[in-house]
């Protein structure tokens, strides 16, 4: 079929617009919405917080052995010091050696050390005594260490990253921690990471990675809050990309 002179470069010309169009639509989205996630940000996976514990009973619940008593006396702060209960039931306060306590309640025990102090030691003793750890009653279990109510996560840091791999980070107090924050508690990133283009990958409900971008420049220099961290999050730092 004979075609008039023209058509094919008509055509072609045709092609290239639409071809140049397409390759504008694709850098602007390059550059402003490649990196926002296909989905809903899905809310980062926290730790459940620890159970409150309740406040000890002091006027009502006796002194036991092992139990950790601290000692606060108003007038003469040289008696201030944490005092634990001995095998025998007792404490020892210098200068009167042991004094017995196991039994008592705890305002009791305030009491008793209030009268020893007002008898050879001061005219007037304002005393406050605390239970500040509980022992072990006569064959019970032994008592809990120190629990210091954190939380620990599991993140994963990969590419530009000083340290990669999988990383435990304590949530001190059940507080969350910041993407950039965890960066730097894991080593840092890479002196060739990108600060801008730096995301995360988070499951959603339906366990699809959804990609969530995080610009670390922002957060560094203070224009942009530090979004939390979860649990089983990726977070990824691609190398920096320079211009010729």
């Amino acid at each position: 079929m004979h075609r008039p002179a023209g058509y094919w470069s008509h055509f072609r010309g045709i092609f290239n617009a639409v071809a140049a169009a397409a390759a504008i639509v694709l850098v602007i989205g390059c550059e402003s919405g490649a990196d926002v996630p296909t989905g809903p940000i899905p809310a980062p996976r926290l730790p459940e917080p620890p159970p409150s514990q309740p406040a000890p009973k002091s006027d009502n619940s006796s002194i036991i052995v092992g139990d950790r008593l601290q000692l606060f006396v108003m007038e003469d702060h040289s008696f201030n010091q944490e005092l634990v209960v001995r095998e025998r039931g007792d404490i020892i306060l210098a200068p009167f050696g042991r004094i017995p306590v196991s039994g008592l309640s705890v305002e009791g025990a305030e009491k008793k050390i209030k009268s020893y102090l007002e008898r050879d030691q001061l005219k007037t003793a304002t005393v406050i005594l605390d239970r500040v750890g509980r022992g072990r009653p006569e064959g019970g279990e032994k008592p809990d260490p120190i629990r210091d109510n954190s939380s620990k996560i599991l993140v994963y840091m990969t590419d530009k990253v000083n340290r990669p791999g999988q990383h435990v980070i304590t949530l001190p107090q059940g507080k969350p921690v910041g993407v950039y924050e965890a960066i730097l508690i894991t080593g840092g990133m890479d002196r060739m990471g990108d600060e801008t283009k730096v995301y995360i990958l988070r499951s959603d409900e339906n366990n699809v990675k959804q990609k969530i971008p995080i610009n670390v420049r922002a957060i560094r220099q203070g224009s942009m809050a530090d979004p939390p961290i979860g649990h089983g999050d990726i977070v990824v730092v691609p190398e920096r990309v320079f211009g010729f």
